[in-house]
């Protein structure tokens, strides 16, 4: 769940990056769309990683210490 809600998160953050800076610069369509998907794996992989680290550290302090 905690994944999900920072892929997401980068997705939309991806997009207003887009809207915001990339959309209006005076680039050619084929440089605005190669900057575009470079934003996108980059801002949500970062992201979706960080939520999956932040998950996984969560998991782990949750369950309990197990002895062998």
């Amino acid at each position: 769940m905690i994944e999900l809600s920072f892929f997401i998160f980068g997705l939309g953050f991806s997009v207003l990056v887009y809207y915001r800076s990339i959309r209006v610069s005076g680039f050619s369509r084929s440089k605005k769309a190669l900057y575009f998907i470079i934003t996108l794996i980059g801002i949500t992989g970062m992201l979706f990683l960080s939520g999956v680290l932040i998950a996984h550290s969560f998991r782990k302090m949750l369950t309990p210490f197990r002895t062998p």
